[in-house]
């Protein structure tokens, strides 16, 4: 009768050392599962060596005045990194991409032409979409042709006015609308030194206003973007062979920020944007932190 109540407690003591066991063992292992699957979101969502700023593995970027003195820089320089995978350029009529995007070579295979009317960016829409990043750099002159025929019409100040709303205000804001409504992560516009929406001067001071207009219309709408949006202020640009015959003069006394430090620090922006995350909304830049953010000297640029 003994060995009959023995065997029952000697089980029991067993079971409890066995499940005493299991469960030790189930904890350990599920520390070693957690502490892989921390390793490997870690390495995913390292950044990459040819993009130390990026976080995401790979992205699309959307271009509007990609044929400009920066926005060609910027596509070329996007072009060639591994990280971004497309890019597509808005542009008003076919262009020869050789001779468009100087220096972008093989890479060429990235860009997507897309002749868009800008009258009318919401029929192109369907070209935002799936893309993280937008960059603005459109924008008018008083080089252009057609403003110096409206400014010969209509008089200097409202020839000029009537292009700087259409296309400085007009298509700034239509762009970002139209990419915030697509789902695109980001905006980065290009805008300038001096942005001053309440400079109510004459002259090249409507430049200074509209810009300003601008800037506030599109950070206005910066809280539909998941990361925002930041216009660059800078100051003079040297545009290399871009240059328009006032600037070459002005270069002589003065010295430009280079259109590939301005474009290095627009696509260095978009990555500490993506580093940030959701952290702010909205952001300015103005010269001084755009030279500082390229690694360059302030001083050489006056600031």
């Amino acid at each position: 009768s003994g060995s009959v109540c023995f065997l029952p407690t000697f089980f029991q003591a067993s079971f409890r050392n066995i499940f005493t066991y299991m469960a030790s063992t189930s904890a350990l292992l599920l520390s070693a599962v957690a502490l892989v699957g921390a390793v490997l979101v870690a390495f995913w969502f390292a950044p990459s060596p040819s993009s130390p700023s990026v976080k995401v593995k790979t992205f699309r970027a959307i271009v509007i005045g990609a044929t400009g003195a920066t926005g060609r820089e910027i596509v070329v320089k996007l072009a060639k990194m591994d990280s971004c995978t497309e890019i597509r350029a808005l542009v008003r009529r076919e262009v020869d991409v050789a001779s468009s995007f100087p220096g972008i070579g093989e890479a060429a295979s990235k860009l997507s032409l897309i002749v868009t009317d800008f009258d009318n960016l919401w029929s192109q829409r369907e070209h935002f979409f799936d893309c993280d990043v937008a960059f603005s750099c459109v924008g008018t002159s008083r080089a252009n042709p057609a403003v110096k025929a409206d400014m010969e019409k209509d008089g200097d100040d409202a020839g000029f006015e009537k292009w700087l709303k259409k296309v400085d205000l007009g298509y700034s804001k239509a762009f970002a609308e139209t990419a915030a409504k697509a789902g695109v992560k980001h905006l980065t516009r290009i805008s300038a030194r001096g942005a001053d929406s309440k400079n109510m001067g004459s002259g090249f001071n409507l430049y200074h206003r509209y810009q300003g207009l601008a800037d506030e219309a599109v950070l206005g709408l910066a809280e539909k973007f998941s990361h925002g949006v930041t216009c660059l202020r800078p100051g003079l640009l040297n545009r290399g062979e871009m240059a328009r015959q006032h600037e070459a003069e002005l270069y002589k006394k003065y010295t430009g920020l280079e259109v590939g430090l301005l474009a290095e620090a627009s696509i260095k922006e978009w990555g500490n944007v993506l580093n940030a995350g959701m952290t702010y909304a909205k952001r300015v830049i103005e010269l001084k932190d755009i030279v500082l953010l390229v690694g360059a000297d302030p001083e050489k640029y006056g600031v």
